[in-house]
């Protein structure tokens, strides 16, 4: 059992990002070794990892924000 229960959102950016870091590590260490021609394909999805970042802080966001929401409601000091 997790510490915190993670939304949907933050699960599938977790996972797109790591997804992505594993492209961009495959696409990045042939070079080392004097391979220089990539498969654009490989390029297009190292893209993953900043796509996968943004949804996963985006849904951190909302669900604090969220949370900001309720125990706001429950001390009744809503504006």
């Amino acid at each position: 059992m997790s510490v915190w229960p993670a939304s949907p959102g933050v699960r599938v950016g977790l996972a797109l990002f790591g997804i992505g870091v594993g492209c961009i590590l495959i696409d990045v260490l042939p070079f080392f070794a004097g391979s220089h021609d990539r498969p654009l394909w490989l390029n297009l999805a190292c893209l993953a990892a900043p796509a996968g970042l943004l949804i996963a802080l985006g849904a951190v966001v909302r669900a604090g924000r969220a949370a900001q929401r309720r125990a706001l409601d429950q001390v009744e000091y809503r504006r």
